[in-house]
């Protein structure tokens, strides 16, 4: 499969230039609209350095430096991402902590409010931890994802970015 993005001038044109420098028949060719299916989005905890947490209940994770955000699927003031139509995503997130000697850090990853998966690390030692995951996900228009700092954990971060949301689209369905 080929995939051409602009008019259908532009798609015969490359069709026939690619008929000529390799000589074989173009079957079938796919003209697929890239350009309404740009989603992908980075952002992280960031400044002020430090522990966030522990809080006495579970709470939703508000990314506010967004490092990235083509298709402005990621809002910045509620920490959630909503898919804006059907097909196959990448999530990705990563928690940290630094000099803490009190609580685990921990993430947790929810889809439309149903708990996914859960990322922590012992944190009682005082030592840099960094913990990292990511999933594959088929998501329809309109679902939600975002991540929750569970009660009693915390989480690091500073300039560096260290605790972070990310994600991007793969697909159509």
């Amino acid at each position: 499969k080929l995939y051409f993005k602009g008019s259908l001038c532009t798609v015969l044109q490359h069709s026939t230039e690619l008929v000529k420098i390799t000589g074989q028949a173009l079957n079938p060719l796919v003209i697929y609209p890239h350009e309404k299916e740009k989603v992908a989005f980075s952002a992280a905890l960031g400044l002020p350095a430090g522990l966030r947490g522990p809080v006495g209940s579970e709470t939703t994770i508000v990314y506010k430096n967004v490092l990235t955000n083509v298709g402005n699927a990621y809002n910045p003031a509620t920490g959630i991402f909503t898919a804006p139509f059907k097909g196959v995503y990448y999530i990705r997130f990563t928690g940290s902590v630094y000099d803490n000697k009190s609580s685990n850090m921990g993430v947790n990853l929810y889809k439309n409010g149903h708990h996914l998966m859960h990322l922590g690390e012992n944190g009682f030692d005082g030592v840099a931890k960094h913990a990292s995951s990511g999933v594959t996900m088929e998501l329809v228009r309109g679902d939600q994802v975002y991540t929750r700092l569970p009660a009693n954990y915390v989480l690091w971060d500073d300039s560096y970015f260290r605790t972070s949301f990310s994600g991007f689209f793969l697909f159509p369905m």
